[in-house]
C-alpha cells in the first residue's frame, strides 16, 4: 500500500468511496462574491486531490461559480451559491447551484472579439457530460460529469 495525500493511501480513499452505494457527496454554501471563487476551487481541490479529474473539476467549478455570481441573484447582496461534489467509483460530478433570477445558462460560440462567452465552452471541453436543470425563478443546477469518456454535451437547461 502506497502512502499519498496527507498520509492516506489511494487504496483507502477508493475503498471509502466504494463503501456507500451512492458514493460520497459533499456540499458547501459560499457567499455570492467573486472573491469566493478561489475558495470554491480549494474545496474541490481538497476533495479530489487524488482523482484524475481533480484539476479539470476545479477549473469547471471556478467557471460555473463565476457565472452564478455574475449572471444570477447569487451575486446580489446576501446571495449565495452552492458547490456539490459527488464521487462514485466510476464517475465524479460537480454541480453549482445558483439563486435564480438571472440568465438561463446557454452555450454560446465564442468569438475572437467578445470578452465573455468562453466559460461554458471550456466546461464542455473539460467534462465528459454537462447539463443544467432548474428555472429562472428557483435557480439552476449546472453540472459537469467526469468519467474518462467523452459524450455529447447538453449544456442547455431543461
Amino acid at each position: 500500500m502506497t502512502t499519498a495525500h496527507d498520509g492516506v493511501a489511494p487504496e483507502l480513499i477508493e475503498a471509502m468511496v466504494r463503501l456507500s452505494p451512492g458514493g460520497m457527496t459533499w456540499r458547501r454554501t459560499f457567499p455570492g462574491h467573486l472573491c469566493q471563487v478561489p475558495e470554491a476551487r480549494r474545496f474541490v481541490r481538497f476533495l479530489l486531490v487524488d482523482s484524475p479529474f481533480g484539476q479539470d473539476a476545479e477549473q469547471v467549478v471556478a467557471e460555473l461559480a463565476a457565472n452564478a455570481i455574475r449572471h444570477t441573484a447569487s451575486g446580489r447582496p446576501y446571495g449565495t451559491f452552492v458547490v456539490e461534489v459527488v464521487r462514485r467509483p466510476e464517475v465524479t460530478r460537480v454541480t453549482v447551484y445558483d439563486s435564480g433570477q438571472g440568465a438561463v445558462p446557454t452555450l454560446l460560440h465564442p468569438t475572437l472579439l467578445r470578452e465573455g462567452g468562453r466559460g461554458l465552452p471550456l466546461v464542455v471541453a473539460l467534462a465528459s457530460r454537462v447539463g443544467c436543470q432548474g428555472t429562472r425563478s428557483h435557480g439552476h443546477a449546472v453540472w459537469a460529469q467526469f468519467t474518462g469518456e467523452r459524450h455529447p454535451a447538453s449544456p442547455e437547461c431543461s
